[in-house]
């Protein structure tokens, strides 16, 4: 009966979208160690918390600075980036793996 339930065309679907979910996670968490400026990954050991800009590709808009609210505090923006302060560590990794997010870099003045 497993046999058979195997074969089936729903078991196959879900076989392949699983492979594509683990596939993408795999992704992301190859990318993401790219993605973090090595200033900054030299800050996450020792500081409490951080101010970094987080770059995109593009201009950011109100979802992605609502959605980075959840990581830090909104510094404000430019052309291609949002300033974040009071950054927890941990939530630097967890940035990283946002597609869309092209580079986490050290908050540069002026």
């Amino acid at each position: 009966m497993i046999a058979r339930m195997l074969r089936t065309r729903l078991v196959r679907v879900l076989a392949v979208v699983a492979i594509l979910a683990a596939a993408w996670q795999a992704f992301l968490a190859f990318r993401a160690p790219g993605v973090v400026d090595p200033a900054v990954a030299a800050e996450v050991p020792v500081e409490s918390s951080l101010r970094v800009e987080v770059v995109m590709d593009f201009a950011p808009e109100r979802f992605h600075t609502l959605f980075l609210q959840s990581y830090g505090r909104i510094s404000g923006s430019g052309e291609d980036f949002v300033r974040l302060r009071d950054v927890r560590p941990e939530s630097v990794g967890m940035l990283a793996r946002v597609y869309w997010i092209e580079s986490i870099r050290p908050w540069s003045e002026g």
